[in-house]
């Protein structure tokens, strides 16, 4: 059976967001991203919510096992009086081979706390500072041809964020796998480019995030250098207290 090379469905593509959408979003982080707090200087916030969320992610899981939880052991190997040796208990003892491992590393969990309330102001500061790198995006539905080949490649969800890119007249010398990019949606829209494919050809680009507005965290926010973001993602950010994001651990 003969499959056509070219399909043509409505498809929802990410394009540079309108005169009209980029005064929203500007609009929306300006009056609600700034708070009482935001003529202060709240670096020393960002860096303890970002070094605290780095320790969250620490895995400590070199475990060694000490006398009691060796095999073996049980029986005394020899009198307690009457050799002259010194006296023993178990050949499970850390002074023997095979025994135990004295002041051995432990599997470590830690717990990093943090007010929401300065979490939320850090949070604040940050998308502040990026402000100047947050580049609003939209999901344009139109019917045109696509190459049903390229759906789903690394080279299709590259040359969507290049137009976006070209679109704001920014010039990526290094390639667009070679820098940190975040793009915030709706989990509606997050649907929608399931379906276009766009979620599985940006899979290889390590550097690139997909983050829905409820996900995004302090890290990638300062990580990015540049932000993509949708109206109803802004929208969505900007409404609640900051401060529901607070720091979990993960795993």
């Amino acid at each position: 059976m003969n499959m056509n090379k070219n399909i043509t469905f409505p498809n929802y593509s990410i394009i540079a967001a309108s005169q009209i959408e980029k005064e929203f979003i500007e609009r929306r982080l300006e009056d609600r991203l700034k708070s009482p707090h935001s003529t202060k200087n709240n670096d020393y916030l960002i860096h303890k919510a970002f070094s605290l969320y780095r320790k969250l992610r620490w895995a400590k899981n070199a475990s060694t096992k000490t006398k009691s939880e060796v095999r073996g052991g049980g029986k005394k190997p020899g009198p307690q009086k009457g050799r002259g040796r010194a006296r023993v208990g178990s050949l499970r003892s850390p002074l023997f081979r095979g025994g135990g491992v004295c002041f051995g590393p432990k599997p470590i969990a830690y717990r990093a706390k943090l007010n929401h309330s300065e979490y939320d102001r850090a949070f604040r500061s940050a998308i502040i500072k990026k402000q100047k790198k947050i580049l609003p995006i939209s999901l344009d539905q139109n019917t045109k041809t696509i190459d049903n080949n390229s759906l789903g490649k690394t080279k299709y969800g590259k040359e969507i964020i290049f137009n976006i890119l070209k679109s704001y007249n920014i010039e990526i010398s290094k390639g667009i796998e070679n820098e940190h990019i975040t793009i915030v949606v709706t989990k509606e829209e997050f649907n929608l480019l399931e379906k276009i494919n766009f979620v599985q050809s940006v899979k290889n680009l390590t550097k690139l995030n997909l983050r829905l507005e409820n996900e995004l965290k302090i890290d990638e926010v300062l990580k990015s250098k540049f932000i993509l973001i949708t109206v109803p993602a802004a929208h969505n950010l900007t409404n609640n207290d900051m401060s529901w994001r607070q720091l979990t651990r993960k795993g």
